[in-house]
């Protein structure tokens, strides 16, 4: 179908079965629609994908410390006899 057909001349079920065959591309449209953002999400971080592959957009690798926290110090004890 690459003609929007004269509505005027179908029938009901003509038109019925244009809607239901309309639904369909809309649901498998969709369909791909979804799997091609979900690859587009990929980055090496959540697929098998190296990093490299990962272009100029790769996100700044996170820091493994705990922020917030400091070591405990000593201040104010004193060492020695």
């Amino acid at each position: 179908m690459n003609e929007l057909p004269d509505l005027t001349r179908l029938t009901g079920a003509e038109k019925d079965a244009l809607i239901h065959e309309l639904f369909a591309q809309v649901i498998t449209l969709t369909a791909k629609k979804i799997e091609l953002e979900a690859r587009l999400a990929m980055n090496s971080r959540n697929s098998s994908k190296p990093p490299s592959s990962d272009g100029l957009n790769k996100s700044k690798p996170k820091s493994l410390r705990m922020s917030g926290l400091h070591p405990k110090s000593n201040r104010g004890q004193t060492f020695g006899p």
